[in-house]
């Protein structure tokens, strides 16, 4: 169990039903910074994930396409044909395809309450209030701060939000978001009657959460959001828990992780493979480059003099990469944010580079970014597999070989049980040997060997 300080005092607010559009523009669904990501097994492509925001995927959409494209006959109260028919989203951002390595921002923490059994169509609506008085009565309880919202799901469910202004998805407040995932966990706590906390999906960082105002597939009803909770900054929910010494150590962690010049030398000889294609796209790549020279001076303030020629220049040369139409505009606002530069100087610096398109080599751009930040960002620093001894490879087969037989015999044992249970129930006593191998498709010796374990 988390050891937790006294949280400082938050008023709790009362929630009242609101418009999805709210929580939209709460959370920007809508207008993601990078990618977000829409699910719908519905979909009339028959491709269940479409991303919005900054893709140049094939799956690329807005989200009334999204929408309309999900329409199908509903049941429960609802029966009739509806659109947004069983729509998920992903509450964080992604750079490209939503996988927790791509992480780009933290947007939001939640808790997700599930029903212990399902309930019809027509009670949902009466249960829904005996739920949201138990679980918020616990919150409260419990010291947890109040909740931004929650969504009634339409099943009887509800998805509790903790929003706060988006942070950069780096490993620390990952490490983070799940120990405040955890946090809300272990303080709410299970309930001994009908409810539940789904575990796998509140802790799950490039989770799928249900979109306010989309329709219920099985019920017929739409999911709808109650707000007037507050809207955090990371650090201030990180405060409310009580988490400031982890958040204090983490910091301190990854100072010391930081790769120093002195020990990462410029002449380190590389023993290079067969070369590989990258694992993401050039776009992705230099969004990563944007990102850690963002999170680099935002942590240290402004550019410092001598570094803000070569700062000035390389943002633009990402920002074009992503979008030649809005890099200087781009370039523009982070130079008043975080460089400084007249806008005379900082014009006549890109000249060139904004009728040539620059294009870096890995090994360049990590030497470019170890000068200008004092460190190589770890996806530049090109990975050496460890070539193994013949001894190694013995030991790593064996281990392999073992941990298979051994799926194998449990898979064999559960067979040989299940069968000999199914036909001990059809047939009021208990079978013979060959009739549990012929119904398993085993062999006489191996259903022997488990006949025990029956």
């Amino acid at each position: 169990m988390l050891a937790f300080k006294e949280r400082p005092l938050v008023e709790w607010p009362r929630y009242a039903i609101a418009y999805p559009r709210d929580f939209h523009d709460l959370i920007e669904l809508q207008s993601p910074k990078f990618v977000r990501a829409l699910f719908s097994k519905n979909h009339e492509s028959k491709k269940y994930i479409h991303l919005l925001g900054n893709s140049q995927s094939k799956r690329s959409t807005n989200f009334s396409a999204f929408k309309s494209a999900t329409s199908r006959y509903v049941l429960g109260v609802l029966k009739s044909k509806s659109e947004a028919v069983n729509c998920y989203f992903t509450p964080n951002e992604f750079f490209s395809w939503p996988r927790c390595n791509n992480l780009a921002l933290l947007r939001a923490n939640w808790l997700e309450i599930d029903l212990d059994e399902k309930c019809h169509a027509e009670s949902v609506r009466d249960l829904e209030i005996t739920i949201v008085a138990d679980v918020f009565a616990r919150i409260e309880e419990s010291g947890l701060p109040p909740p931004t919202g929650y969504v009634l799901s339409g099943s009887g469910g509800i998805h509790i939000y903790w929003i706060y202004d988006p942070v950069d998805a780096k490993a620390m407040n990952k490490s983070l978001w799940r120990t405040i995932a955890n946090c809300l966990i272990e303080r709410l706590g299970n309930s001994v009657g009908s409810w539940h906390i789904d575990l796998m999906a509140t802790k799950r960082v490039s989770g799928y959460m249900r979109i306010p105002g989309s329709v219920h597939g099985r019920t017929g009803l739409s999911a709808r959001y109650f707000g007037s909770g507050p809207k955090y900054t990371f650090e201030e929910l990180l405060t409310c828990l009580g988490l400031d010494s982890l958040h204090n150590r983490l910091l301190q962690l990854e100072q010391k992780r930081i790769v120093d010049l002195a020990s990462y030398s410029k002449n380190t000889e590389v023993k290079r493979g067969p070369k590989k294609r990258y694992g993401h796209s050039i776009k992705e790549w230099w969004m990563k480059c944007i990102n850690t020279i963002q999170m680099h001076f935002n942590q240290i303030g402004m550019v410092p003099k001598g570094k803000r020629d070569k700062t000035a220049f390389i943002m633009f040369v990402a920002f074009q990469h992503l979008n030649r139409e809005t890099a200087f505009e781009r370039l523009y606002q982070f130079n008043a944010e975080r460089i400084g530069l007249p806008d005379d100087e900082l014009d006549n610096l890109i000249k060139t580079a904004k009728t040539t398109l620059y294009r870096y080599r890995q090994e360049t751009l990590a030497l470019y970014l170890e000068d200008l930040l004092g460190f190589r960002p770890e996806y530049l620093i090109p990975k050496v597999k460890e070539k193994l001894t013949k001894e190694e490879i013995k030991q790593r087969q064996s281990k392999a070989a073992i941990a298979s037989a051994k799926k194998k015999r449990n898979r064999s044992q559960r067979q040989v049980k299940k069968e000999y249970l199914a036909l001990q129930e059809l047939m009021g006593r208990p079978p013979t040997r060959r009739a549990v191998a012929e119904k398993s498709g085993l062999s006489i010796r191996t259903v022997k060997r488990y006949w025990n374990d029956c």
